[in-house]
């Protein structure tokens, strides 16, 4: 039977807990919050060279509704031409449904205006959560998830592919910093937020011990 461990459940509580942090913070404008922006913007906004600076830019433009909608629905249609219809679903309603339509619709609850910086790349719309956080985790946190089912029998693929994943989840977020249209603490929400959506919808897609891969 397929069961989400306890050590996730409480990483789960934990993220959900840190959202709702965030989330506090900005909408009662609390000192706390702005300070702790402050102080990672200046760690992450610093002077870098030029090539260096030509890979972050990459690296969020990765992110960008068009190329998510791209790469899902190529990684959809493998996944229905190899019978993976479970795991199609999970991956669909993950990126459309959570990371766009549930996105959107706090963005436009919370109406965070976005920092007054010089910004390396347009962007529209709310600043909390990060969008591009959010989806980060819920793109390739699913596909971390299949992986780790189909790489059952080959441990070290599966550690390494799930640590690079993870590295570029992080780099994502990260990137929205430096390139001046986040927050941090709409970073950390964006996360936060996708890391527990993704909890709930392998729960609710494998409750019954169905396997996703």
């Amino acid at each position: 039977m397929v069961t989400i461990s306890r050590t996730r459940w409480r990483f789960t509580w934990a993220a959900g807990s840190l959202f709702l942090i965030a989330l506090f913070g900005v909408t009662t404008h609390q000192t706390w919050l702005t300070e702790f922006d402050r102080l990672i913007i200046g760690w992450v906004r610093q002077p870098l060279p030029r090539p260096l600076t030509r890979s972050i830019i990459w690296i969020t433009t990765s992110g960008n509704p068009q190329s998510v909608t791209w790469i899902t629905l190529l990684l959809a249609a493998g996944l229905v031409i190899i019978r993976r219809y479970r795991a199609t679903l999970f991956l669909l309603f993950n990126v459309l449904i959570f990371a766009g339509l549930g996105n959107s619709l706090i963005k436009h609850l919370v109406r965070r205006p976005r920092p007054t910086v010089d910004r390396l790349v347009n962007a529209s719309s709310y600043s909390f959560p990060s969008g591009h956080s959010i989806t980060a985790m819920l793109l390739w946190g699913s596909i971390i998830i299949l992986l780790s089912g189909l790489l059952r029998q080959h441990p070290l693929w599966k550690k390494s592919l799930i640590g690079l994943l993870s590295v570029w989840i992080v780099l994502i977020g990260l990137s929205r910093i430096y390139v001046g249209v986040h927050y941090p603490s709409d970073v950390v929400a964006g996360w936060t937020l996708g890391f527990v959506l993704l909890t709930l919808s392998q729960w609710f897609l494998t409750r019954h011990g169905d396997d996703l891969s």
